[in-house]
């Protein structure tokens, strides 16, 4: 049962005060606001696409912001109390967005009930929530959300909560002010807010059981009490929108469409679902065994978190082969040879194409397929959200190795769709060793969908993906070894990841590195664990890589297929060797798929005939 006290606007905020928090929210949107249309800027100057639609793009998108902005203002424009009267203040492109000047904001608790006020109001007029309303609000305070959920979970609940409060409260007011008039003291004596409690400020008598009288009681007036009465009549259907179809039959079909391109895929819960008001969707990059699919993910705490499974055997296979690659001699070589140089660009500079060639042998075809796969799965993700199968609610998106392709891919094509279906859907990315050039026009529409952070984390030593890079896409640039300079990607390098297998046991510690919200200490600790038995087990020491460098690269040692089991026909199965960049697409343009990455093209066997 929700606490609709927790939602009335403090009381002991004066006029001046209030009109104080109201300018610096309008300030504060403004400001994001113009980084917002400076990120669809960006995009337009990177675009490929005709000036013309790249312009339209940006126009659509600026106009959904707008649009969304002016609803948050009216909202917070209710809930600061319509601070001089007469219509909420409305802004252009030249509003001011600085602070600076403006006096300090009200205590955190005076400011969290504003805010959780302004957010309610915003969900229920709206029937979403906006991932750039909670990035947004997020810079004031942290919105008590799971009251918000409670309240419209059970309305009727909640309204008689707060009508019991009101009564209670009125009862010991009258007891207090019969005691005072036998003692002579005067009602002047307790004015300025002396009996303000827990119900928000309590000093008129309820007048009846309505929505007014209880609001009223509760210090809300004006417009706030229409806002907020509205959305606890509408609560049935703003749950609806904001929670989606998540684990009913029509989100299981719609995911079952697509089970004849990408095998095994699922949303798979990390923790029991409790419907927060935001959630996360993580995805792996390869599997050890099936329970990779949620395992990694278990640091996190807070918001309803899911994994996406697909493709098991694929990343199986990749997980197989990643450890055969670097058992091998000439990955033995190459990692001594990182150890002699200290800089992996070096040695990625100075190894010849006789080298690249011996180090293809032992390349198999398992990473190629699971990226092809990837590319896939991405295309399936980006069809879901665009179908708001989570709801009409933020949603962040973290992912590892080919787990950030997946990601990354879904918002490429999303970045495609009208601004008004996607502006809405992402608040935060977090990628994590991402096996994706660092062009300046995908990375651009990326940065312009995410309504918060875009972060790519990487190891500037990972000589493996350094390696499978090189090999599969004839390019080591790519955003997990070094950053991306693109305005507003975060970049953010994490010690320790001097192999790609790393990452895997490394995926917390990196999450703290970049200051994600809801990572869960103790958790971090017990994937630590696993991290020591990888290092433990792919570390090399001085004298291992003395004795790599003595053996050199091999004549010719045999390459192991970790997907023999599985593998597309071998007319498509073009060894990384001797791939042409005819047929695999030259790095950073589009290759036969027509997505902006060199990808291999695997195909699958056909079904036997009855």
């Amino acid at each position: 049962m929700g606490d609709v006290t927790k939602l009335a606007p403090p009381k002991d905020l004066s006029d001046d005060e209030r009109r104080n928090v109201f300018e610096h929210i309008f300030r504060r949107l403004a400001g994001h606001r113009h980084t917002a249309d400076s990120f669809a800027l960006l995009e337009q100057f990177a675009s490929s696409a005709s000036p013309e639609h790249a312009e339209r793009t940006r126009n659509n998108y600026v106009k959904e912001i707008d649009a969304w902005a002016g609803s948050v203002l009216e909202a917070a424009w209710a809930a600061c109390g319509e601070p001089g009267g007469g219509k909420c203040p409305k802004w252009d492109p030249l509003s001011d967005s600085s602070t600076h000047g403006l006096a300090p904001l009200p205590s955190i608790a005076s400011l969290e009930k504003t805010i959780n006020m302004v957010l309610f109001a915003h969900i229920t007029s709206t029937k979403r929530y906006s991932a750039h309303t909670r990035a947004f609000l997020s810079t004031f305070c942290t919105p008590d959300e799971d009251n918000i959920v409670k309240t419209l979970r059970n309305p009727d609940d909640s309204m008689r909560d707060a009508e019991k409060r009101v009564k209670d409260e009125q009862e010991r007011y009258a007891q207090r002010n019969s005691i005072m008039r036998k003692a002579g003291i005067g009602l002047g004596a307790v004015a300025g807010g002396v009996l303000v409690g827990v119900t928000g400020g309590l000093a008129a008598p309820l007048v009846g059981a309505g929505f007014s009288a209880i609001f009223g009681a509760l210090g809300i007036g004006g417009t706030a009490v229409g806002l907020l009465a509205t959305g606890l009549a509408s609560s049935g259907v703003v749950c609806g929108a904001l929670f989606g179809a998540y684990g009913a039959r029509s989100t299981a079909t719609m995911v079952e469409r697509h089970t004849r391109e990408i095998r095994d895929l699922a949303v798979k819960p990390v923790h029991e679902p409790r419907e927060s008001l935001a959630l996360r969707l993580c995805v792996s990059g390869w599997l050890s065994d099936a329970n990779d699919v949620t395992a990694p993910w278990t640091i996190f705490e807070g918001d309803d978190t899911f994994a996406l499974q697909w493709e098991v055997q694929a990343l199986t296979d990749v997980s197989n082969g990643l450890f055969a690659l670097v058992k091998s001699q000439a990955m033995q070589y190459v990692r001594a040879e990182i150890i002699k140089r200290t800089i992996l660009a070096s040695l990625m500079s100075a190894l010849s194409p006789i080298a690249w060639l011996k180090i293809g042998r032992v390349f198999d075809n398992s990473w190629m397929n699971a990226r092809q796969y990837a590319l896939k799965t991405g295309a399936v993700l980006a069809d879901l959200l665009a179908q708001r199968a989570f709801g009409e609610r933020p949603i962040t998106l973290t992912g590892y190795s080919l787990g950030a392709l997946v990601i990354f891919e879904a918002l490429r094509i999303l970045a495609q769709r009208p601004p008004s279906e996607t502006a809405h859907l992402v608040q935060d990315v977090y990628l994590m060793g991402a096996p994706i050039p660092p062009t300046e026009a995908s990375w651009s529409a990326v940065r312009r969908l995410v309504a918060g952070r875009l972060v790519n984390a990487y190891g500037s030593n990972d000589y493996v993906l350094a390696v499978l890079c090189r090999v599969s896409d004839q390019t080591w640039s790519v955003a997990g070894i070094g950053p991306v300079n693109v305005k507003g990607v975060e970049n953010v390098e994490v010690a320790g990841v001097d192999g790609h297998l790393k990452w895997r046991g490394m995926v917390g510690e990196a999450l703290l590195a970049c200051n994600a919200p809801g990572v869960n200490k103790v958790e971090v600790e017990r994937q630590r664990e696993l991290a020591e038995k990888l290092a433990h087990e792919l570390d090399m020491s001085e004298e291992d890589a003395e004795k790599a460098l003595e053996k050199g690269l091999p004549e010719d040692e045999p390459r192991e297929d970790a997907s023999a089991e599985r593998t597309p026909e071998k007319a498509a199965a073009t060894p990384a060797s001797s791939a042409s960049p005819k047929s695999s697409g030259s790095p950073g343009s589009p290759g036969r798929s027509g997505t902006p990455y060199a990808v291999y093209q695997p195909k699958r066997k056909p079904a036997p005939t009855p």
